[in-house]
C-alpha cells in the first residue's frame, strides 16, 4: 500500500544556505545551497523521516500554512509517497 503525505516545510534564508524545518515533525531538518536543492533535500528529508514510522504513529499535517517568523522565511508543501508492506 502507498501513502501519500502533505507537510509543510519552513524554508530560512541564511548567509550559509537554506535551513528547512517542518513544524509538524520536531526533528524533521534539512538544507540546501539553493532553492531547488533545498526542494528536493526537504522532500527526500520528509521521505526518511516517515518511512520508519508505524502508520498510527504519524502525526496529521496541519491543513494552515505554518505562521512565519522571519519576513525571509517562505514556506512549501512537500509532498513524498511511502509504500508499506
Amino acid at each position: 500500500m502507498i501513502r501519500t503525505y502533505q507537510y509543510y516545510a519552513v524554508f530560512n534564508f541564511a548567509e550559509d544556505g537554506i535551513n528547512v524545518t517542518f513544524p509538524d515533525l520536531p526533528g524533521c531538518i534539512t538544507c540546501g545551497e539553493s532553492i531547488d536543492e533545498a526542494l528536493v533535500m526537504a522532500k527526500e528529508a520528509l521521505e526518511l523521516f516517515l518511512d520508519g514510522e508505524p502508520v498510527e504513529d504519524i502525526p496529521p499535517p496541519q491543513s494552515i500554512m505554518p505562521e512565519l517568523l522571519n519576513f525571509k522565511d517562505k514556506a512549501y508543501l512537500i509532498e513524498a509517497s511511502i509504500t508499506y508492506y
